[in-house]
């Protein structure tokens, strides 16, 4: 197939801003889907606890579906694997706008989640190569990108509940994130898939699991679930806690993703600077104190403030463990999918033991447990620490010259 030009395209390092549009369309046909579970659940006249039950199944379709990933970007490649998820994943998000009942979209959740699991590891898998040949933590910029796309998907959510606009707006929107992807994965580099690289000449990846991946994983796991109770239920908190009308808890969720993007963007230089594991500290007590204030207080402004620290907080924990799961020796492309199917956990039990918790305490008093992930996240960031990076793997006056695939 023949190389196709990309703005800003290295072909022998790949594209950056393709793996930012890519970034930016996840986050996009997400957000503009969560922000109207609101409408969703009045749709459906389904209970704060019917719909945490329901939300598990997204989280358990990426975990079936994710284990597979690191094998089919070493096959395919991670351009193919993407475009194939982009049309799928999208089409799943659109399809809640039709389902009849809380079972239907539990299923329609499962179908949804697979894609879309395995399109967030492959754009991880293509995002750390290219961090890693120039050398730079990229990794947060690529994260700031779904971030920006969530609160564009976010804030399309909230004009569309202040004009009440029905659930129509999740199929248009989703066609637009399709167009977008299937463009942007035009600028990824081709894998090497003997070695789960791009363009060299490592040997396979090495079998089974290391410590070092799991506790990876497990800090990753706290902040995912911080992130996912923010996306399945900040909307909701201001709504039935605060007495806040539905457009404003559409717009905590924009906030929310507002402070994900901007934490994001300094994220790269401040890991660069104090290292992955201070950052992670700190984002963690940014994080808990945004939450409490979120949920323990009466003032709807403190808890639009609570929903920014909450968003500030977690920003760079998951990038910067997608950044040292790729440095993890011998393992290739299959450490950073370990990685993320451990931190999408979270998707899996995290809505429902929110969901239930909240049925039995609260949805204010729910949120403890994810307080109490987070002192965990807190306690095990020290096994984020820089790995000795390796040698670019081409250098500057290389000949070879990949093509797109």
């Amino acid at each position: 197939m023949p190389t196709v030009p990309v703005a800003g395209h290295d072909v022998r390092r790949g594209s950056v801003l393709s793996v930012l549009l890519v970034f930016a369309t996840a986050g996009f046909v997400m957000a503009q889907t969560f922000a109207r579970l609101p409408a969703v659940r009045d749709a459906l006249g389904a209970s704060v606890g019917e719909l945490g039950v329901a939300l598990v199944g997204g989280g358990l379709g990426s975990l079936l579906a994710m284990p597979f990933t690191g094998r089919l970007v070493d096959r395919f490649g991670s351009r193919a694997v993407v475009a194939t998820c982009v049309v799928l994943g999208s089409a799943g998000w659109a399809s809640l706008a039709f389902v009849p009942n809380v079972w239907v979209l539990a299923a329609a959740l499962v179908l949804t989640g697979g894609p879309v699991g395995v399109w967030d590891v492959a754009m991880n898998i293509q995002g750390s190569h290219v961090e890693q040949r120039r050398s730079r933590s990229l990794m947060p910029y690529f994260h700031a990108a779904f971030s920006g796309g969530a609160v564009v998907g976010a804030g399309a959510g909230v004009l569309a509940a202040t004009l009440g606009v029905g659930l129509v707006q999740l199929p248009v929107l989703s066609a637009v994130g399709i167009v977008v992807g299937l463009y942007a994965v035009r600028g990824f580099v081709a894998e090497d898939s003997s070695a789960g690289g791009v363009g060299d000449t490592e040997p396979p990846p090495r079998r089974g699991l290391t410590s070092l991946e799991v506790l990876v994983g497990v800090v990753c796991l706290g902040s995912t679930l911080a992130e996912g109770a923010a996306n399945d239920w900040l909307a909701l908190l201001l709504v039935d806690v605060q007495g806040a009308p539905e457009a404003v808890g559409a717009l905590a969720l924009m906030f929310f993703n507002i402070t994900m993007t901007l934490g994001r963007l300094v994220g790269g230089p401040a890991i660069d600077r104090f290292g992955r594991v201070q950052v992670t500290r700190v984002g963690g007590v940014l994080a808990i104190s945004g939450i409490l204030l979120a949920s323990q207080q009466p003032l709807l402004g403190l808890a639009l403030v609570g929903g920014l620290l909450w968003g500030l907080g977690v920003s760079t924990v998951f990038p910067a463990a997608i950044s040292a799961a790729g440095e993890i020796p011998g393992r290739g492309n299959r450490s950073i999918t370990t990685v993320s199917m451990i931190a999408y956990g979270a998707f899996l039990f995290g809505a429902p033991m929110v969901g239930l918790l909240a049925e039995a305490f609260g949805l204010d008093q729910a949120l403890y447990a994810v307080v109490l992930a987070l002192v965990v996240m807190i306690l095990l960031a020290g096994n984020l620490r820089v790995q000795p990076r390796p040698e670019a793997r081409l250098a500057p006056d290389a000949g070879q010259v990949e093509r797109i695939q």
